[in-house]
């Protein structure tokens, strides 16, 4: 099944700087293991089917303990987007003075008095990881939006210093995803974790979604990767979905994901008091709102087919190490609007 491509250039642009109607976005998530905070970075650009073209820098730290609590979202006019600084290592995006390249990001925001900074690198993985089937990928590109991850799982070393207080990372495996297209979904989970108790090796994937297909609702599909014992447990393809099952409301997601020879099923859940909502302008000019939280709980449960049917192999868990994301067009009524 055809989750991985190698071709090493699927964090390119895909704007052409000219077209109206599409948006793009590339983010990261990382936990930093001594402290367990988990941090959400975010390069955006819209341009409107109606409007001037904009972008945007996004900035999200999540403490378990409240005392390093950061959020912060600015927006800038296009001209901002490709200035360079002079330190940005070959960036594939640049927003002012912050950028993202093939081997590490960098970037500063303010937010009423306070500030976060980051400086990363990280080592490209060699094969990128495409949530969707091939046979979908350009289909939802054209009409929603498709998403895929050039590095799922690699280590990230350098500093995120929130108000002075440096927290520094040596190693942990952080993830950069990239997303383009025409709008969001009408809803949406996700869920990424590479920090589990049982097995440091182990990284989960996975996302559900609602899109309109023109007049018509479409059905909620859910795609699940697991990386296991070295092993790629891919539930991704066609057939692994139409049997895959999601039942998602704040602040919780339960799943669980067949095929040929392994069964998963399995629950992320987070804290509504740590979580942010934010607000996202799609360039149709419609709202969606994202519920997220870095610092969630997920526990997944591994089964292999033998000759008398399923046999448990094996459980992962974290407490707080997983990152967890919903969304839908109204606002989350637990939760304030920050942005």
């Amino acid at each position: 099944m055809n989750v991985f491509t190698q071709d090493g250039t699927e964090n390119r642009m895909r704007w052409d700087r000219t077209t109206a109607g599409f948006m793009e976005v590339w983010y990261s998530t990382v936990t930093h293991r001594e402290s367990g905070c988990g941090v959400w970075l975010r390069y955006t650009l819209t341009s409107p089917r109606a409007g001037t073209p904009y972008c945007e820098l996004w900035g999200f730290v999540f403490d378990p303990s409240g005392e390093r609590h950061f959020a912060a979202k600015q927006r800038l006019g296009i001209d901002a987007l490709g200035s360079s600084n002079g330190r940005d290592d070959g960036a594939l995006v640049r927003i002012g003075d912050a950028w993202l390249s093939e081997t590490g990001m960098d970037g500063r925001l303010t937010h009423k008095g306070r500030e976060l900074k980051w400086s990363m690198s990280f080592e490209p993985s060699q094969r990128t990881f495409w949530h969707l089937p091939p046979q979908l990928r350009h289909r939802m590109e054209g009409r929603v939006s498709t998403v895929c991850s050039p590095n799922l799982a690699v280590p990230f070393h350098g500093d995120v210093v929130i108000d002075g207080e440096r927290l520094t990372f040596a190693g942990e495996p952080g993830c950069q995803s990239h997303r383009w297209g025409k709008k969001h979904s009408e809803t949406w989970t996700w869920a990424h974790c590479a920090e589990f108790a049982e097995e440091p090796g182990a990284v989960f994937e996975g996302l559900a979604a609602k899109a309109n297909l023109g007049p018509v609702p479409g059905p909620t599909v859910t795609y699940v990767y697991l990386r296991y014992q070295d092993q790629d447990l891919v539930f991704n393809d066609f057939r692994s979905a139409l049997r895959a099952k999601s039942r998602y409301e704040l602040p919780r997601w339960a799943f669980s994901a067949t095929n040929d020879q392994w069964k998963i099923a399995g629950a992320a859940r987070a804290r509504t008091d740590q979580m942010v909502q934010v607000e996202y302008t799609d360039p149709d000019g419609s709202s969606r709102h994202c519920a997220n939280s870095e610092i969630s709980d997920l526990g997944i449960e591994i089964y292999r087919r033998d000759a008398s049917g399923w046999k448990h192999e094996g459980s992962l868990t974290t407490l707080g190490g997983a990152h967890l994301e919903f969304g839908q067009r109204l606002p989350f009524r637990e939760l304030p609007v920050s942005f």
